[in-house]
């Protein structure tokens, strides 16, 4: 029984300990031997079920614990969500291999595990921080060939190799043979790991970077989430951003990028032009003749009718219904000011997963909480924010959203040779959660081979070159005001264009081997009874 636990806690143990930042990043090429070594010594499939919730469990906890930082209820909710659908898909691979026979059954379990990671984009309670291939994301000379694949390539990498190791060191355990397992441990570190590795540095060796060049600024106002932000005033939040902007701030900059819900007031859309604090900002824009702004703020849109938007709520003081947004600005010298609404939204804190049935049972808590009981405003297409007089146009990402590879992508389809990243990562504290997020965005650099400035609250505020390189990091709880020239690239890579394709495989790769281990079971039942 000891044996049996120790084996189920020694692959969270190497996962958590292999993730970014500074994690000894390949032992993710062996971190699922121990489970798949105790998943061969189990006869009844209940104790492999839970035993693998406590082991995907204690990886969540111990990988997201600065979730509590929040609120405790975000670390229940990635054990009860995050490692129950990972449990699944061990259970489905176990269900495969019992009527396929092993080899069919390890053939699928890449495929079963990456449809797991792919329901984390599309549900309620989507969480993708646990994606495999994003545990290479502080290690980008690794994984260059992203471009082509996604991250979702980097799980398939990560599942194939250890699946190989163990299937050898499997036959070893029944052989006690040395020069076999010898000459296949060398075959798998230079087939699997060794030409994935070489291409990929070549990839990053010889990469140019490519398109015109936009000089930008990033602002780090570092103000206090949980203290400032309610302390201090619109105007006096807003001079704070002015004084830290203004002295590197000249007529070659095209660009000022200032972090995720800077304005917490509500602006209401259709009076965007009476604003006193975007009046500002147009001013500011006036005395420089490139100058464009992109910042965050909290905006509303009023409706006559309800019908309007599923998402809208009645007006409290005057008929009518509204909508909350999460959203991009774009301030620009001519007299408009346009938006992007932030469309994916964080289960509790910007929407309430299966409302029907959650929002009367957590509602009061979580706004209390200061999250929400409803669900914030979204848009159906991604914004992409055209420069004027420029062939700079810009993709504003907010926060949560550069973590959703293919989401990403969408930008770059509708034209977006630069990406900029707005977010507030304060809400964790000093901890490894705000790192881990600043490295997420490094694959999306990779994936679409655009440049990005990175705009954080309090850390990390940064940029990220074509190839994934972080430069001018700007440490956590610190002011500060960088400027860089970053290359606007127009051309697509075969990811822009086609999205997680490796994603499409394997949901229709995993339909293929459930399909089969149903009816090849019912067959061989039939035939038994004969």
């Amino acid at each position: 029984m000891f044996q049996r636990l120790g084996l189920a806690l020694s692959t969270p143990l190497l996962l958590w300990i292999a993730w970014p930042e500074a994690g000894i990043t390949p032992l993710l090429f062996i971190a699922f031997v121990p489970l798949l070594f105790l998943e061969e010594s189990l006869k009844k499939a209940r104790h492999w079920f839970w035993l693998c919730w406590l082991s995907f469990a204690l990886w969540n906890v111990l990988g997201a614990w600065w979730l509590g930082e929040a609120d405790w209820m975000g670390v229940a909710a990635t054990v009860l969500f995050n490692a129950l659908p990972m449990a699944v898909a061990m259970m489905i691979f176990r269900f495969v291999k019992t009527r396929l026979g092993r080899q069919r059954g390890y053939i699928s379990l890449p495929f079963l595990w990456i449809c797991i990671e792919g329901l984390h984009k599309y549900w309620d309670f989507s969480f993708p921080w646990f994606t495999l291939g994003y545990g290479f994301a502080d290690r980008v000379s690794w994984v260059q060939w992203y471009e082509y694949v996604g991250a979702y390539g980097g799980t398939f990498w990560i599942w194939t190799v250890n699946i190989l190791l163990f299937l050898s060191l499997s036959a070893f355990t029944r052989h006690r043979e040395w020069k076999p397992l010898t000459g296949q441990l060398i075959l798998i570190l230079v087939l699997t790991i060794g030409i994935p590795l070489l291409y990929s540095h070549r990839l990053y060796d010889q990469y140019p970077t490519k398109g015109e060049a936009a000089r930008v600024v990033v602002i780090q106002p570092n103000i206090d989430t949980y203290t400032e932000k309610n302390q201090l005033s619109e105007a006096e939040q807003l001079q704070k951003f002015l004084r830290l902007a203004e002295p590197v701030l000249n007529d070659s900059v095209d660009f000022l990028i200032g972090p995720e819900t800077f304005f917490t007031d509500g602006i209401w859309e259709d009076r965007l032009k009476h604003s006193a604090s975007l009046n500002q900002l147009q001013e500011l824009c006036q005395r420089y003749p490139r100058l464009q702004i992109v910042i965050g703020a909290s905006t509303f849109r009023h409706y006559k009718y309800e019908n309007s938007s599923y998402t809208a709520r009645p007006m409290k003081d005057e008929q009518g219904y509204y909508d909350e947004f999460n959203t991009a600005l774009f301030i620009t010298r001519q007299d408009s000011i346009y938006t992007y609404h932030k469309s994916k939204l964080v289960a509790g804190a910007e929407m309430m997963p299966l409302h029907r049935f959650l929002a009367p049972l957590l509602g009061d808590y979580i706004q209390f909480r200061g999250g929400t009981a409803s669900t914030l405003g979204t848009q159906a297409e991604r914004g992409v924010f055209s420069s004027a007089g420029s062939n700079f146009k810009a993709g504003p990402i907010i926060c949560w959203e550069s973590d959703f590879g293919e989401y990403v992508s969408g930008y770059v389809r509708e034209g977006a040779n630069l990406l900029f990243i707005i977010t507030n990562d304060d809400w964790w504290g000093d901890t490894q959660g705000h790192v881990q997020h600043m490295h997420y965005a490094r694959l999306r650099a990779i994936e679409n081979r655009r440049s990005i400035a990175r705009s954080a609250n309090t850390g990390i505020s940064c940029f990220i070159n074509q190839r994934g390189d972080v430069f001018q990091r700007q440490p956590y709880k610190t002011e500060a005001a960088v400027s860089a020239e970053i290359h606007a690239n127009n051309e697509l890579t075969y990811y822009a264009k086609t999205g997680d394709l490796l994603l499409r495989m394997s949901w229709f790769m995993s339909g293929f081997f459930i399909l089969y281990s149903l009816v090849y079971g019912h067959l061989r039942k039939k035939k038994s009874l004969v």
